[in-house]
């Protein structure tokens, strides 16, 4: 298990990056302005491994923030960075069911129109719930090819959510695949992992992309708005 550490220097990293007014979007870490996004401020690159390593926070959590952190108005990105290292609290907190905790409830949330997509939907809200719990979900594949699935059977409206649904499965069950790989000694475990990263942050974007263009700031800010809620929380 890996856990929160070096929140001091955490939170110290975020406020001078802050004060020097060096956090921008659209570029991981320029060497020579010395300014960078979520990810480059906190890593001085583009590996969000760099951050696990030294902070404890888990990759997949980094990578859907980082998602949000693009989404955002400049100066509410800002201010969601800021607001990271209080969210996350102290040293020792477990935040590796965050990321599955986050997927669950933005797909809960979604108002979903059609039969198909809702019931495809569900059961990847029950398997991430499972993750959550600290439990497996060998269901996974199965639920992200039924989502998979719903695409053309749920209509153009709920299209996205279908989408969702099944990217988050698919992080689900790739990440398994990549933790079952290290666990026999495997190379491609980081592929996998990397794999299941980017569905997860997919699954988040696509979940706001379900509303309009006018409401998809504002779903993103509810996103935020959990996430940080879900640090918080975690024990």
């Amino acid at each position: 298990m890996t856990l929160t550490r070096n929140h001091a220097q955490l939170t110290a990293t975020v406020a001078e990056h802050i004060a020097a007014d060096a956090v921008i979007q659209g570029d991981y870490w320029d060497p020579e302005t010395h300014k960078g996004c979520f990810i480059g401020c906190l890593a001085h690159d583009n590996n969000p491994a760099a951050i696990e390593a030294t902070y404890g926070i888990p990759v997949m959590l980094t990578r859907v923030a980082e998602g949000i952190f693009e989404a955002l108005p400049a100066d509410e990105a800002r201010e969601f960075f800021a607001a990271f290292p209080a969210a996350v609290g102290h040293d020792g907190k477990d935040l590796s069911r965050v990321s599955w905790q986050f997927l669950a409830q933005i797909l809960r949330e979604l108002p979903l129109q059609s039969q198909v997509a809702r019931e495809a939907t569900n059961v990847v809200i029950a398997g991430l719930g499972e993750l959550a719990n600290g439990q497996s979900w060998p269901g996974a594949w199965a639920a992200a090819r039924a989502a998979t699935a719903a695409w053309p059977a749920s209509g153009a409206a709920d299209a996205d959510a279908a989408y969702a649904a099944s990217d988050a499965a698919t992080a689900a069950g790739t990440w398994a695949a990549a933790r079952a790989a290290d666990a026999a000694g495997r190379s491609w475990s980081a592929a996998d992992a990397a794999a299941a990263v980017a569905s997860a942050a997919w699954a988040a974007a696509r979940a706001a992309s379900y509303a309009d263009a006018r409401a998809y700031a504002a779903a993103r800010r509810r996103q935020r708005d959990l996430l940080l809620d879900l640090i918080r929380e975690a024990q």
